[in-house]
């Protein structure tokens, strides 16, 4: 669960507008919710392209993952509306302000496929265990509670020493 939140956070904290900005983005608990409802499909593609390699062929995301993200991802468009502002606030002004101008189906595509391929790349191997038990664990929610939890959590560990990330849920 907590490499799985990591990843989260980290995914948000590495949008490239992100990674240069000075101070950390602040995003709401409704801006981080979300934004993690609309990325989970592609979230749970990229953790099962990862770790199908190493994980058992029991394994919960071996079996089930694909069907987990096309569950999610047929409420992808109602998260769409709020998640879209949160993603530009986490690009950063000039990377915004280039996304901000390509039509709605291209910035979309570029959030899936940015958020998949990252996960891909990001995840190690040695966590795919856990991953593995998290994600089964979560499955039964729908994707607003999932998000809910994810972004919650995220609150709870900006608190925390280390850092997590340069993503930061907002104290209001």
């Amino acid at each position: 669960m907590k490499r799985l939140l990591g990843s989260m956070a980290s995914l948000l904290a590495c949008v490239p507008g992100v990674a240069a900005a000075a101070e950390p983005v602040c995003l709401t608990r409704t801006e981080a919710t979300s934004l993690v409802a609309y990325a989970l499909p592609q979230a749970i593609s990229g953790t099962a392209k990862r770790c199908a390699p190493v994980l058992p062929a029991n394994a919960y995301l071996r079996r089930h993952g694909g069907d987990l993200a096309a569950r999610y991802a047929t409420q992808k468009a109602k998260y769409w509306p709020n998640a879209k502002p949160a993603f530009m606030k986490a690009l950063g002004p000039d990377a915004a302000g280039t996304v901000g101008n390509l039509p709605d189906d291209t910035t979309q595509q570029l959030a899936n496929t940015f958020v998949e391929g990252f996960v891909s790349q990001q995840i190690a191997l040695k966590s795919c265990d856990k991953l593995d038990i998290a994600i089964d664990l979560l499955s039964p929610l729908p994707p607003e509670n999932t998000a809910g939890l994810i972004a919650l959590t995220m609150e709870v560990a900006s608190t925390a020493e280390p850092k997590v990330g340069k993503i930061a849920l907002c104290r209001n």
